[in-house]
């Protein structure tokens, strides 16, 4: 990493040591194969079945206890796993919609044995496994960190078009106008600069230039489940997990070939006082997915075609999907695989109303503008040693993203910006003998920009300077979880991040964290956890030169990553199969939080500056309970956001008080109801003096099984409430219809 040579030697060295570790781990995973090739492991085989139907079941996570091994069953409900250490074993296997079950047995040395589970049936479905929290796959609430994970099952039966429009109704995810936002870390940042990493199974998939989430651009079809941890998560993810983690996890090729196609249109009913336009607004996609294994490779394509009038003027959108999925042979038990996705995109520009009486319009200035985006996502799991104590795996990944602006007239109307970031992770997950697991790591990263909008200014801040900028990060870390003694389990690690742009000094963070659960009986987990958070700037933060709506920006080299220390205590329960209950008290300490402000001597001139310290704390409880034996589920969520500038004492703009959400769904989500409710926002940048106040929004589903299509259709905003979406002189979407047809061949 050239870049970094001119920092001092401390921090030079913090960054080599990233580098060699990525070199020591991988060598080291060869000498951990190499010792295992001489074991005469056993092999664990049979079928994991419905213990009322007798009916096999497929994706169901099937776990060696005491050992690393996983695997999933097949569609047929069988399963293999090779490489059990001989002697007494315990077979755990775990799906949602069941109660876990477990087995034992006795692995013969150099043999295999055969062990069929079947599996009770229970009314509130909860998914069974999460990876994010550790690093490492286990049973939900098995770790002392406050998780979340919404199905891909429940994904599909919200009948939404992105991942964006299911996120709010996971406990403790809230929206700001586009901005994901995780128990009021975030606010409104206008995508740019997010505090929650997004991962693509376990890859970050961020933008390279403004560290956004382009939500668009992650796959529907295949969604295993999405997994969300909350809070200041640095320890083991590094910048962007300042406020909590997404990662969207998509499931693997199956055995079948399967082929999926997916049609929806809609249109949109703005209220008659707010028409624009006498034509329709309407809306449209078609996504064609197909699988298949080719000898030992297994292969899955998608191509998506969508296209959006919008509900405001110059709101279209036109984009185009590509992505592709390769699972790999490998000599491990896990397969290795690699993934490939691609979007391009145009987008009309709105970015405030007109006036109070023509919201859904744009001021005449800026009609017809418009901009082309496309984003590339690459990123591979490499797993060359995985035995039933030693798991190393390597983790390459490339984001390019681009955007040209066509705007009329202004300092912004031909911008243009295009970065790459590569980086790769090493992870060693050990399980020694009698404890639990370890975890070590490496990751390294260069993002190239070139832009001409993004770079140094010149001595005139009138003249914009063409810049090509670059940044460097690097992160080390480490993760023990704490064997159970009495109910008590707990884990400890650390991370130290290196992050170095162009013309500035290097930025240096250390986040440690720990953490304690305790189950006093089985079906009670209690949590307590500390942990420090941190972001490193983004490019746009930094080198960004530009006007915009009247306001000039200049770079500001200067500027460091915010930090924050993150503290919960908190309590998981499922006192019976039918009811699921969460809860838990947050408060989060931030330092050096990135915002505009007046550039020094400059008053009529901005750039972004560390500027805020600020509190947040509040509580999050959710529930899940099913009524009739599973004939009607509801969940509830809420979260209270108390926030505070230490500084104006004033709270934190863009957040709401209160925010609750709702669902009620009946025989298995053929009626569904949701409900979201903000309160008034507290605190607002731009414009202060406009009324602002709470709201509530209304979705109506509905879903019908016909001839082996699924048919679906969604009212949103079905109560046609009229609200400002977080973000002054932007009101939310109006009243629209979807309607969906879903076959699977």
């Amino acid at each position: 990493m050239t870049a970094l040579h001119s920092a001092s030697a401390p921090r030079r060295a913090a960054l080599a040591a990233a580098g060699a570790a990525l070199v020591s781990l991988g060598a080291l995973g060869r000498t951990l194969r190499a010792q295992d090739s001489s074991a005469t492991p056993a092999t664990l085989r049979g079928v994991v079945s419905d213990a009322r139907t007798g009916h096999p079941l497929g994706d169901a996570t099937v776990i060696v206890a005491g050992t690393l091994l996983r695997t999933r069953t097949s569609v047929r409900g069988e399963y293999r796993v090779s490489g059990v250490p001989p002697g007494r074993r315990m077979v755990r296997v775990l799906r949602i919609g069941y109660r876990s079950a477990t087995r034992e047995f006795v692995a013969p040395s150099a043999d295999t044995v055969q062990v069929d589970v079947a599996m009770p049936p229970v009314a509130v479905q909860l998914a069974p496994v999460t990876v994010t929290s550790s690093r490492v796959e286990h049973r939900v609430g098995d770790v002392p960190a406050s998780e979340a994970v919404m199905s891909g099952a429940e994904v599909a039966r919200r009948n939404v078009i992105t991942l964006d429009q299911a996120l709010p109704f996971v406990p403790g995810v809230l929206f700001n106008h586009g901005d994901v936002d995780i128990r009021g870390a975030s606010g409104l940042a206008g995508g740019v600069g997010s505090r929650v990493l997004v991962l693509l199974d376990g890859h970050p998939v961020l933008t390279a230039d403004g560290g956004e989430v382009d939500f668009a651009s992650l796959p529907l079809l295949d969604v295993d489940r999405v997994e969300v941890v909350k809070g200041a998560y640095s320890a083991l993810y590094g910048s962007n997990a300042l406020g909590g983690v997404v990662n969207v996890v998509t499931s693997p090729v199956g055995d079948e070939a399967e082929t999926v196609v997916s049609a929806h249109y809609g249109a949109f009913a703005p209220p008659s006082r707010y028409r624009f336009t006498g034509r329709r607004l309407d809306f449209s996609g078609l996504a064609l997915q197909h699988s298949r294994r080719v000898g030992d490779v297994g292969v899955r394509l998608l191509v998506d075609r969508e296209t959006s009038d919008g509900f405001r003027q110059d709101d279209r959108s036109d984009r185009w999907l590509l992505r592709g999925k390769v699972e790999l042979p490998s000599p491990a038990t896990r397969p290795s695989f690699a993934y490939a996705v691609y979007s391009a995109e145009d987008d009309g520009n709105f970015f405030a109303w007109r006036d109070a009486g023509h919201p859904y319009e744009v001021p005449p200035a800026t009609a017809d503008d418009w901009a082309r985006n496309s984003k590339l996502s690459v990123g591979a799991t490499l797993v060359p040693v995985a035995t039933g104590s030693r798991l190393v795996e390597v983790t390459p990944y490339l984001e390019r993203d681009a955007t040209q602006n066509h705007f009329h007239g202004g300092a912004d109307s031909t911008d243009y910006h295009r970065a790459t970031k590569v980086g790769t992770g090493v992870q060693l997950s050990l399980l020694p003998r009698g404890g639990r697991t370890l975890t070590l790591g490496a990751e390294v990263g260069h993002t190239l920009i070139s832009s001409n909008f993004l770079g140094r200014a010149a001595a005139d801040t009138s003249t914009r300077f063409v810049g090509h900028p670059t940044l460097d990060d690097g992160g080390i870390f480490a993760q023990a979880e704490l064997p159970a003694t009495h109910g008590v389990s707990g884990a400890i690690g650390a991370r130290l991040d290196a992050h170095r742009a162009t013309g500035s000094r290097a930025d240096v963070s250390l986040s440690p964290k720990a953490g304690v659960l305790y189950r006093p009986v089985p079906w009670l987990a209690a949590r307590a956890s500390i942990a420090h958070g941190y972001r490193a700037p983004s490019a746009i933060e930094q080198f960004v030169s530009t006007t915009q709506q009247g306001f000039h920006v200049i770079p500001n080299p200067d500027l460091h990553g915010e930090t924050a220390w993150s503290a919960e205590i908190g309590a998981t329960g499922t006192p019976w199969d039918w009811l699921w209950l969460d809860a838990a008290l947050f408060q989060s300490e931030y330092r050096g939080l990135i915002a505009p402000a007046s550039a020094p001597a400059q008053p009529f001139v901005f750039q972004f500056r560390n500027v805020q310290r600020a509190r947040v704390r509040g509580v999050d409880l959710s529930v899940k309970a099913a009524i009739r034996g599973g004939a009607v589920t509801t969940q509830l969520s809420y979260v209270y956001v108390d926030s505070r500038d230490l500084d104006t004492h004033l709270a934190l703009p863009y957040r709401s008080r209160h925010n609750l959400t709702g669902s009620v769904d009946v025989l298995g989500g053929l009626l569904g109801v949701d409900v979201r409710y903000r309160s008034r926002v507290q605190e607002v940048l731009v414009y202060p003096l406009d009324p602002r106040g709470a709201f509530t929004v209304v979705d109506v589903r509905a879903a019908y099984r016909v001839l082996g299509t699924t048919l679906q259709a969604r009212v949103a905003n079905a109560l046609q409430a009229s609200y400002v979406d977080v973000m002054e002189r932007t009101l939310g979407p109006p009243r629209s219809v979807l309607l969906t047809a879903m076959r699977t061949f």
